[in-house]
């Protein structure tokens, strides 16, 4: 390959990296919406098992028109589990994620109150859109190469 081929397509890369980057910057309600399609997910699952079905639809849909939204938006869906910097950041929440639900579980086979369940939903909800505004932020350091 030719210096200037070369130079040329790691320009390219670096324009396509600052693109990716520029997606990346979400608007708060896009951080707030993965927040909330969490803390459905934990609450539902708390809550009982028709709870956890309507739920589940619930999220499925809104996962699709999130997706949607971003494909229409961005151009581009980022999947959180991809490799790179934000890795270490996505695995960290599933096994927060995995906690959740075994509290979720706990709670609803123990009857606790609905208030007490309701609770933990609010908890996912903070947890998940502070992970999301997180997660963007080492996603744009990343594609900015800082």
């Amino acid at each position: 390959m030719e210096t200037l081929d070369a130079r040329t397509a790691l320009e390219a890369k670096h324009y396509a990296e600052a693109q990716m980057a520029r997606a990346a910057n979400c608007p708060p309600w896009r951080h707030a919406a993965f927040g909330a399609i969490f803390a459905v997910l934990i609450g539902s699952i708390a809550i009982s098992s028709t709870a956890q079905i309507v739920g589940t639809v619930i999220v499925l849909a809104s996962t699709g028109l999130l997706v949607r939204s971003d494909l229409k938006r961005y151009g581009v869906f980022v999947n959180g589990y991809r490799r790179g910097a934000t890795l270490p950041l996505t695995l960290g929440y599933v096994g927060a994620m995995i906690g959740l639900v075994a509290a979720a579980m706990y709670l609803r086979v123990n009857d606790f109150s609905l208030w007490t369940k309701l609770a933990l939903a609010a908890v996912t909800f903070g947890l998940a859109t502070a992970l999301s505004v997180q997660w963007s932020r080492v996603f744009r350091r990343e594609m900015e190469g800082r």
